[in-house]
């Protein structure tokens, strides 16, 4: 597997990279990596962002997914049931957003390793025979010597777009007063993710840090234009959902009793609970549960 990844991934990378140096004037790694960054982000982009809109739409439905793990709290096979349906009607799937993610992420692995093996003629031999070697190689950018550690500048600077971009994406529609722990989890993210990557981008070689900076102001275009394909503003807000507006339910096959309204997303969860049941000849009431 490694072979492979070497072979398809590694190689042509480094092969772009170096070729990109020998062409630019004055041989300029840093130069070179923030164009084969914009090419690298122009090839994901269209996956990048119908896996931002698959991840919106998911959110989109969680409380939806949460009515149903309160109502089958002790059916795992009904929930599952439940849940499948409700990814089919709303045209969603789980792992839209997965696939992509998993292809960046790797991508990163990638140039993580073509920019920690350097820049020396040692490593001509992986140059294809059509790529011309450079004959010098400039590794400053502002001062930084993008083969060794950056412990400042470009290290908070890809923290700071981190913290903005993690800030945009939209988190799940949640009720006044409701304390998700899921939710919580990812309001913590949004803080913890930035620290991470300054302390990670402190230890690595600047190039990756500059390749994570580009990417990073690439990411944030991106979410905007998604945020605004779903009206959601710049930071991705979703409104609020008042707490009387999605109640926990039952069925009850009372004949008498009369019911009440339903928020009508919880309607449509149980739609075909009440087609089974009438098609019995029994009567159905829906009533909150108290």
């Amino acid at each position: 597997m490694s072979a492979f990844f070497t072979t398809i991934l590694f190689v042509p990378i480094y092969n772009m990279l170096m070729y990109l140096v020998a062409v630019i004037p004055g041989h300029q790694v840093a130069l070179a990596i923030i164009l084969l960054t914009i090419i690298i982000r122009l090839v994901l982009l269209p996956s990048s962002i119908k896996a931002s809109k698959s991840t919106i739409e998911m959110q989109k439905i969680q409380p939806l997914l949460n009515a149903v793990r309160a109502k089958y709290k002790g059916d795992q096979l009904k929930m599952s049931q439940e849940m499948q349906r409700l990814f089919k009607e709303h045209k969603v799937s789980p792992y839209g957003s997965c696939l992509p993610l998993i292809v960046q992420m790797v991508v990163l692995v990638v140039f993580y390793r073509v920019i920690l093996i350097g820049f020396s003629a040692g490593h001509f031999n992986l140059l294809y025979s059509f790529i011309p070697k450079p004959s010098e190689i400039n590794l400053a950018f502002f001062g930084i010597d993008v083969s060794k550690p950056d412990l400042w500048v470009l290290p908070i600077l890809a923290g700071a777009l981190q913290f903005v971009q993690t800030k945009m994406m939209p988190q799940p529609p949640q009720s006044k007063g409701s304390n998700d722990p899921a939710a919580m989890m990812n309001k913590q993210i949004i803080y913890f993710l930035p620290l991470i990557t300054i302390f990670i981008g402190r230890a690595l070689p600047a190039g990756l840090a500059l390749y994570w900076v580009l990417t990073s102001v690439v990411m944030i275009f991106q979410q905007w234009y998604v945020n605004n394909q779903f009206k959601l503003g710049f930071w991705g807000k979703f409104p609020n959902v008042p707490i009387a507006e999605l109640p926990e339910y039952t069925i009850d096959d009372k004949s008498s009793a009369k019911g009440t309204e339903l928020h009508p997303e919880h309607e449509k969860i149980i739609q075909a609970d009440e087609k089974k049941i009438r098609a019995k000849g029994v009567e159905i009431t829906v009533r909150k549960r108290k």
